[in-house]
């Protein structure tokens, strides 16, 4: 992204989050789907640096990096009288039994007719964001969105925005832009704010800690992704990639591929698996079963998700390894703490064009878009930079394998013309993971 001038827009709208579904046993079965509206008429000029020295070439350096000072934790919530609760919209407490770092989080209640909590941090000096984006350490009782807003001072702000599911970790979760409301000066913020909606009845708690920054790529990054290692996937979808070139990876569950054809179902075969893995697809895990980890009885979370790694070195795909998408992007915490310890890079959420992954663990991603939102995202993407997962499922119904098809067209066009580029799990967790 050309991060001087990515801003120049007066009006975008909101790119809506849908609540992430948790029942059934597969990972097609209600999975979250997260899309909307995305304004993509900027004007961008392109900045061109015609410094003739040494120093004028450094300082043209220096604005491409992140603001010294501003990555990493900038409010810890440990003196909340920092933040104020807006008046009739929810309430804010320090809760001191929970906490991700320190002493205590910030314990938020919805007020009750709308289900809706907004607190509230004025700052001294402004702060420049160009290079960085926000996160939160949070968790909840219930499913509910959580935006962060930056705004200047007049009003004006861009808005990052995550899912939260109920009883999950308190942990970092990585936001992503999801709307730009005014015409914002991101080198001028002076105001912060955190709001939640929560998707049913409003007696909901939400906690949060460790308002965090990290970096953003220097331009947009996209990841095609396919989950549930069904037949269609090697059928329908990889002959669409291979017309563009395009790389993809398949997150698999390991007991249901096929060794032949004479086995009945809808999953790939063993030789299919391979031809992707040849044609420079990343085949990595979904647990061996596929399944929701939350259903998913203790005794055997460890060998579901142990199995599956085990399988995939065993068979040639030690790269793909180190990377699993949750089923559904469910998780509780045994399965969280067990990812941490097998993979390197994990995906639930659900956001489009996040910073850094502030937690490797919970890489964001959207799933199933239809045709319009999956070419919406590419340009969004190529507008407002970041990282943008796309995550498709089986492509046997409705418009799904349109949707990949236009998604392809529209990432070799933009890619073609050097807005976006195509990554792998391995480049993000090698080259966008932000540890600190």
């Amino acid at each position: 992204m050309r991060r001087r001038t990515y801003l120049t827009t007066t009006t975008a709208t909101i790119a809506g989050l849908s609540i992430a579904g948790c029942v059934g046993d597969e990972a097609t079965d209600d999975d979250p789907e997260g899309n909307g509206d995305r304004d993509d008429d900027d004007d961008e000029s392109e900045a061109t640096d015609t410094e003739e020295d040494d120093v004028e070439e450094d300082e043209a350096d220096d604005e491409e990096e992140p603001t010294p000072g501003l990555v990493g934790t900038f409010d810890d919530f440990e003196h909340l009288e920092e933040w104020m609760a807006f008046q009739d919209i929810g309430s804010l407490e320090a809760d001191t039994d929970r906490a991700y770092d320190g002493s205590q989080s910030a314990l938020l209640r919805p007020r009750e007719d709308d289900g809706q909590v907004r607190i509230r941090r004025s700052l001294d000096e402004p702060i420049d964001v160009r290079d960085v984006a926000p996160g939160l350490a949070m968790t909840a009782d219930n499913n509910g969105i959580v935006r962060v807003q930056l705004q200047d001072e007049d009003g004006d702000y861009i808005e990052y925005s995550q899912q939260v599911m109920p009883e999950m970790p308190l942990v970092r979760k990585n936001f992503g832009i999801t709307r730009i409301h005014g015409d914002p000066d991101p080198s001028e913020i002076i105001v912060l704010q955190v709001i939640c909606w929560f998707s049913e009845d409003t007696d909901s708690q939400l906690w949060v800690d460790d308002f965090h920054f990290v970096p953003t790529p220097d331009s947009g990054k996209v990841m095609l992704q396919f989950h549930g290692g069904y037949e269609t996937h090697y059928t329908d979808a990889f002959p669409v990639l291979e017309e563009y070139d395009l790389p993809a990876t398949a997150f698999v569950p390991t007991n249901r591929l096929r060794p032949d054809a004479a086995v009945a179902g809808d999953r790939l075969l063993y030789d299919q698996v391979e031809e992707l893995d040849d044609a420079g697809w990343t085949i990595a895990s979904q647990s061996a079963r596929g399944v929701h980890l939350g259903g998913v009885d203790a005794s055997e979370l460890e060998s579901n998700l142990s199995d599956s790694v085990d399988w995939l070195t065993e068979n040639g795909y030690e790269d793909g390894a180190r990377f699993f998408a949750f089923p559904g992007s469910e998780y509780t915490a045994d399965s969280y703490e067990l990812v941490q310890e097998h993979f390197d890079l994990a995906f639930a959420g659900q956001t489009q064009s996040q910073g850094y992954a502030g937690n490797p663990h919970l890489c964001s991603l959207v799933a199933d878009p239809d045709p319009e939102e999956a070419a919406d995202l590419i340009d969004w993407t190529a507008e407002w930079g970041g990282i943008t997962s796309l995550a498709f499922y089986q492509l046997e119904e409705g418009d799904a394998l349109t949707s990949v098809e236009e998604a392809a067209s529209a990432l070799n066009e933009r890619a073609s013309a050097g807005d976006v580029e195509v990554i792998t799990p391995a480049e993000m967790a090698d080259n966008y993971v932000f540890e600190g």
